[in-house]
């Protein structure tokens, strides 16, 4: 994750929930709590880039453990303010790049609207550290915004790299810069070839959602 993109999840944290009252979401938004929920029953999950927690509350509805990490102690502040009802989980500030000390322990794993900001030559390091975390057999649930009409934000810039990016504005006024890439089913099957199978890829309206089982 670049450095503005950080700040800009930082200054953010107040008011980055607020996406989820989007109109044109909530019945994808419905689909994806159901679906979080069910698939996480019972599992010890890990969660990459979980933000504010919004998705770790329904991931905690029916799992077992959930252990949440993000590089923001901002949005970590907000996401232990939160009433879990199910599993109490676990929340550390950690970078998403970096591998883990001990040995894998997590039998699932969900990185809710994070692998659209993953810098595409961060890709593998990302990819590496995540699955470092997961064991043989893991259920793996990722998704992310498509590039549809209704968003209304076109690229700002696309880099040699091939990442495109965005200019968003927060309700104070500042502008960032950050990285918005897309993915699709053939894209992700690709990226993942090596860490996992029976993958599963399915298009909402206004979202892809992606599955597999690490290897």
């Amino acid at each position: 994750m670049t450095d503005e993109m950080v700040r800009y999840y930082a200054r953010r944290a107040a008011e980055y929930d607020r996406v989820y009252d989007t109109p044109a979401w909530q019945a994808d938004l419905k689909v994806l709590r159901s679906w979080v929920s069910a698939l996480f029953a019972g599992r010890r999950v890990f969660e990459v880039a979980c933000g504010t927690g919004y998705w770790t509350q329904y991931a905690a509805l029916e799992a077992h453990s959930v252990d949440a990490a993000d590089v923001n102690e901002e949005t970590l502040v907000l996401a232990r303010a939160r009433h879990y009802p199910g599993a109490k989980p676990t929340f550390t500030r950690r970078d998403a790049y970096t591998r883990p000390d001990g040995p894998q322990t997590f039998d699932a794993a969900l990185a809710a609207f994070w692998l659209s900001h993953v810098e595409l030559g961060g890709m593998r390091k990302f990819l590496d550290a995540f699955h470092a975390r997961l064991s043989p057999g893991a259920s793996v649930l990722m998704f992310d915004e498509r590039p549809t009409a209704v968003r209304g934000l076109p690229a700002s810039r696309t880099d040699p790299a091939g990442n495109r990016y965005e200019t968003r504005r927060l309700a104070s006024g500042e502008r960032f810069e950050i990285i918005k890439n897309f993915f699709d089913g053939k894209a992700l099957a690709a990226l993942f070839g090596q860490y996992g199978d029976r993958f599963s890829y399915e298009e909402l309206e206004n979202f892809w959602v992606f599955t597999y089982h690490v290897k």
